[in-house]
């Protein structure tokens, strides 16, 4: 007899999610987004993020369903994570076709219970103006998300938020209405364990990447640097799992749950 809801739920580690991100292959492969979210909890992961490109509908009805699915599952809809959208684009028109995709998106958010959504900064190399765009564009979606209830966080991710300086002074000119998802894999090169330490007091959650060789082996190091710059920032919020490589995609994100799981008992 399979396990009962309250059987799975608390098994789940509430500290520890998966993003759909890490799940092409097994949606692209038949799986429905219906099916995730049992999935997900059958790992012992408690947070599912969806990215908005995996949905295949947003009509009432099937999000009704996939609300449902995440209610019987035991998991939480942490993020539904917006992949479009450029609100430091030179052309107004295409700034406010941004704004109000997002707004969408938010509506969809509300919609199926997702807690938060995560947005871009935007697509422009940093400069005052195109800082100045992503402020505008970016007060106006978080008063919206605010008024939906939805929370609201962006990440260090595209050209705008290349470096932490920018990471920095985008969240003090939102006055935390804007919160911080910090990705271990979205910066890299010798600059990347200082610029992430630059960031990490400031995260409310992670994208916990690790790069895997084609042999299916872990890159231990720098995931493990990742971690304890994490502990170092006394960082307590939720680390969700993202797997993007060649291989089985739940055995590699087991890898990454039973690696992260002892940094996890002592903090």
């Amino acid at each position: 007899m399979p396990p009962s809801n309250q059987e799975i739920t608390l098994s789940l580690h509430p500290r520890l999610g998966v993003s759909t991100w890490s799940l092409h292959q097994t949606l692209s492969g038949g799986t429905p987004l219906l099916d995730i979210p049992a999935q997900v909890a059958a790992h012992g992961l408690s947070k599912l993020e969806v990215c908005h490109f995996h949905f295949p509908s947003t009509e009432t009805e099937y999000l009704t369903r996939f609300r449902t699915a995440i209610a019987d599952s035991g998991v939480e809809f942490y993020t539904l994570l917006i992949d479009e959208g450029d609100l430091t684009h030179p052309d107004p028109a295409e700034r406010q076709k941004a704004i109000v995709s997002l707004c969408h998106w938010i509506d969809v958010a509300r919609e199926c219970g997702a807690a938060r959504v995560r947005v871009s900064a935007g697509n422009e190399a940093p400069t005052p103006e195109t800082l100045q765009r992503s402020v505008i564009g970016l007060e106006e979606v978080c008063r919206y998300a605010k008024n939906a209830g939805v929370g609201i966080v962006t990440e260090n991710w595209h050209a705008q938020l290349d470096r932490p300086a920018e990471v920095l002074s985008l969240l003090e000119s939102l006055h935390g209405e804007l919160g911080l998802k910090m990705d271990f894999g979205n910066w890299g090169g010798a600059r990347k364990y200082d610029d992430l330490a630059k960031i990490a007091p400031l995260a409310v959650c992670t994208h916990a990447k690790a790069a895997f060789a084609d042999s299916g082996e872990m890159d231990e190091a720098d995931f493990a640097r990742c971690l304890a710059i994490c502990q170092n920032a006394e960082f307590t919020g939720p680390h969700i799992l993202i797997f993007s490589d060649p291989g089985d995609e739940w055995a590699s994100l087991d890898l990454l749950r039973d690696f992260i799981l002892p940094t996890l008992a002592t903090n």
